[in-house]
């Protein structure tokens, strides 16, 4: 890592400001030969930290922006090494000749999330940390981005030091007193050892059985609308995204494949999957996304059902009710009651075990708040440690078993030699999620699904 880096670390250009970034031992001497501080002093002059205002030069010396640039000196820097940050004006134009400059000066290109790669090999970061930056710049809800700073902040790698450290005293504890008999130390005791081990993977699996939480607040929570043809689903997909996404017509079956649409709903990202309508198939491209409606039914974990509330329930409408398994949170949406609803229908939906009813207008959008708290019930609990990598969630798994495996060894008595290569591989496996003991060709892979200039 002796060389520097360079790249555009801003969003989309054009923009108010570009920022481009340099990270590397030398950067202050390339920032030297293309920022011109307005106060004369170069970069070790300075004060570090401190944004100065001044000239960037482009390729044939002459000024191209009026803009701000700071210095941060190892290891007070987000990489843990010296680090230059160039402000100018959005331009496109301008964030390339700078970089271009840099790259004159001695600088070369960085690869996607190099910055990122270099604070975690500088020990700036672990890899759960690294990896809720990424989480955090692609969060897509405020309670993404909430749980995607808890991470950042430690708490996952917070939990993971714990369990690691409490292996290892156990396993030094063991090896001490078998290479030291003659020290006074306290002997090695195989009921606190399975004590140690089997609280270690219960932990474990609690922390990975919270991945499907996770998972949900980080990529959406999937809510399937079905129905019969002409219900109303997609006039209600289309009022609960607040777009026209969905086509709404008379015809029936018009509503081919599952269409996803992401809203916001109490700080939480929804995936609202408007579904083809249940029915006898016209022809085979319908009957796929009849069969694709009932798939997103069994794998949501929401749904609402909806029903034309101004006509007489049909076949077609206890059959959609049946797609629903019992074990998942269910809501009946009577629509249409800007028309009408007719007397004893909501008294027949009740009957089709659907203990959660709403009566609502999806084209006028009366009684849409009622059945929008009823989806904010469906957001996880965000409380406590929540794992949203799938990496992490299977490797706690795989940790999990290796201790209860060195568990029921030491319970049973054996000799503890029968579970020290568990408990062993489960302190692998837990370093393998901060980065301890992970792979080069694991952390390569992580940070190569980083932007470029992070």
């Amino acid at each position: 890592m002796n060389d520097i880096i360079v790249a555009p670390s801003g969003g989309a250009l054009p923009a108010a400001i570009g920022i481009v970034r340099l990270s590397g031992e030398g950067c202050d001497r390339i920032l030297d030969e293309i920022f011109l501080a307005k106060c004369n002093k170069n970069t070790t002059e300075r004060i570090i930290n401190k944004l100065y205002y001044g000239k960037l030069l482009g390729g044939n010396g002459k000024t191209v922006d009026l803009c701000m640039a700071v210095y941060f000196k190892a290891p007070n820097s987000y990489t843990g090494e010296a680090m230059a940050e160039i402000y100018t004006h959005g331009s496109a134009a301008i964030v390339t000749a700078a970089i271009e400059s840099a790259v004159r000066a001695g600088a070369r290109y960085a690869e996607p999330g190099e910055f990122t790669k270099r604070a975690f090999l500088n020990g700036k970061l672990d890899l759960t940390e690294a990896e809720a930056t990424a989480d955090l710049i692609h969060s897509t809800s405020e309670l993404a981005a909430q749980t995607a700073v808890s991470q950042l902040s430690g708490s996952v790698s917070g939990e993971i030091r714990a369990l690691r450290a409490d292996l290892t005293a156990l396993l030094a504890h063991y090896y001490a007193v078998c290479d030291y008999t003659d020290e006074d130390i306290e002997p090695f005791e195989y009921e606190k050892a399975a004590q140690t081990l089997r609280a270690a993977s219960n932990r474990l699996k609690n922390l990975a059985d919270g991945f499907e939480r996770g998972n949900a607040i980080k990529n959406g929570i999937p809510v399937a609308v079905i129905g019969k043809p002409n219900a109303g689903k997609s006039s209600l997909f289309n009022a609960l995204a607040g777009e026209d996404r969905a086509i709404v017509t008379d015809e029936a079956g018009t509503t081919r494949d599952v269409i996803e649409e992401h809203i916001t709903i109490g700080g939480a990202l929804f995936r609202m999957l408007d579904t083809a309508g249940i029915r006898q198939a016209g022809g085979k491209a319908e009957a796929m996304g009849i069969e694709r409606s009932r798939k997103a039914a069994e794998t949501a974990q929401g749904v609402i059902c909806v029903f034309d509330g101004s006509r007489e329930l049909t076949e077609e409408d206890i059959e959609a009710a049946k797609l629903i398994p019992d074990t998942l949170p269910k809501c009946a949406v009577i629509n249409k009651s800007d028309i009408g609803i007719l007397p004893d229908f909501e008294e027949k939906v009740k009957k089709l075990n659907i203990a959660n009813i709403f009566i609502l207008s999806a084209k006028t959008g009366d009684g849409l708040d009622a059945l929008t708290q009823w989806l904010k019930a469906l957001i996880p609990d965000a409380k406590g440690v929540l794992v949203t990598s799938p990496r992490q969630a299977k490797l706690m798994r795989s940790a999990s078993e290796s201790c209860a495996l060195a568990a029921e060894c030491a319970e049973a008595g054996l000799t503890a030699d029968a579970f020290l290569s568990d408990a062993e591989r489960a302190l692998d496996q837990l370093g393998k999620i901060t980065g301890e003991t992970a792979s080069a060709d694991i952390a390569s892979e992580i940070f190569s699904r980083f932007c470029v200039g992070k």
